[in-house]
């Protein structure tokens, strides 16, 4: 049975940006998703954000996509994210991010198997360092 193809899907509300990845990424649809998110964050002008990363759906990636996601992971951060939470189904995807992107040892971020338990992390988290942001 083929694997499904990628797609990507972006919201935003109250400084929460959710991101939904299903399928396989290639670096043209890695690249996709790329442009879908920084285009949201630059409409954001400079506002912090937190953004929860639902891959509970990714069934995998090319090294390529990979190399595209470790881009967005180093820029988000001097873009105003504040807080960032992964949502993911089984260790092999976490797993292979760990190993192909290193730079995630250094952030500031979480991973959780509960979209509801994420987003509740996520939202406390947001408000902490908004509200430190503002002392």
């Amino acid at each position: 049975m083929p694997k499904s193809q990628s797609t990507s899907t972006l919201s935003y509300k109250d400084g929460i940006i959710t991101s939904k990845l299903h399928g396989v990424f290639n670096e043209s649809s890695a690249e996709e998703y790329r442009e879908k998110l920084f285009k949201l964050v630059i409409s954001l002008n400079q506002k912090p954000f937190a953004l929860i990363a639902d891959i509970a759906h990714v069934e995998g990636a090319t090294p390529a996509a990979f190399d595209t996601l470790k881009c967005i992971i180093k820029r988000l951060p001097e873009m105003g994210l504040l807080a960032k939470a992964y949502v993911y189904k089984g260790p092999v995807i976490r797993g292979i991010m760990f190993q192909r992107i290193p730079e995630l040892k250094h952030m500031d971020y979480l991973f959780f198997t509960d979209i509801n338990e994420a987003t509740t992390w996520l939202m406390q988290e947001y408000e902490k360092k908004l509200s430190s942001l503002s002392d």
